[in-house]
């Protein structure tokens, strides 16, 4: 995997246009990275954003339509590790937009003592989410077609020893939409998919984060690397994820890190397999 740097100024908006009209649906947009995107989007000119999240954010989201009133802004409260609750929700945002061009996939958690529920939640609800929007966004089921874009993190990619659980889930998101991007399924359904692997943000996430390792013994060095971490806003990751959208490169495997975008040059490992079907 080698990454190629793009000049910093690629991760400028350049152009709203490409949003305008469309309709969006952001996971995990209550806080954090998935609120910042919810914003970007509509600033973009973007005509309706569903957000779903556990949690409840209401003087956001009131601030958020004060600042947008001409656009719907939907919020559904929501796990995205209810497999029937996701496909419900996803239903309903379809029959009120009408259509789903984009999806940003960005609900997650980091409590490795909490195993399963770090699995079914950062893991399960990212596919939850993404299946639940293909029936209404791909070309075979009457859709327009679209991207999905799927957060995951640079632990996905290189392991961190002191978060092996959370590393885990951005490991199986990376491959899991990888996969969904195969080249025909592009072809029959319309639909793009793209990984986003953020460095170090500064999120809630970073709160008691030491009281959610698995290993207590490694708490004063857990403490040394985070204080080294060069981290980032939110903000500047929903920028960059709004620029990855603007890219419109199905496969594409990005690292957000110092407020810049890089492309992974994903090479194959395994070369004894047969050519895809």
């Amino acid at each position: 995997m080698k990454p190629q740097g793009i000049p910093p100024n690629t991760t400028i908006n350049q152009t709203k246009m490409s949003f305008r009209g469309k309709n969006a649906v952001v996971t995990g947009g209550a806080g954090g990275i998935g609120l910042q995107v919810s914003k970007q989007l509509l600033s973009a000119g973007a005509a309706k954003v569903a957000i779903i999240d556990l949690q409840d954010n209401l003087e956001e989201f009131v601030k958020l339509r004060a600042a947008h009133p001409t656009q719907s802004v939907m919020i559904i409260k929501m796990d995205v590790a209810n497999k029937k609750g996701v496909e419900a929700t996803f239903e309903e945002i379809a029959k009120t937009f009408g259509n789903i061009d984009i999806v940003v996939n960005v609900a997650g958690i980091f409590n490795d003592k909490d195993v399963q529920r770090t699995l079914l939640v950062n893991l399960g609800g990212i596919i939850n989410s993404t299946l639940s929007a293909l029936p209404y966004m791909g070309k075979d089921n009457g859709g327009k077609g679209g991207i999905v874009v799927n957060m995951s993190s640079v632990v996905g990619l290189d392991p961190m020893f002191i978060i092996p659980v959370y590393g885990a889930t951005k490991a199986g998101i990376i491959n899991f939409t990888r996969c969904l991007a195969n080249e025909k399924y592009y072809q029959r359904s319309g639909i793009k998919f793209v990984t986003v692997c953020p460095g170090a943000t500064m999120t809630d996430m970073f709160t008691n984060f030491t009281e959610k390792i698995i290993f207590p013994e490694t708490s004063d060095e857990t403490y040394r690397i985070l204080d080294r971490l060069n981290k980032q806003s939110a903000a500047d990751v929903s920028r960059c994820i709004l620029n990855v959208l603007e890219k419109d490169k199905n496969g594409a495997v990005y690292v957000i890190e110092g407020k810049r975008v890089y492309p992974l040059e994903m090479k194959p490992q395994w070369t004894g397999k047969e050519q895809a079907l």
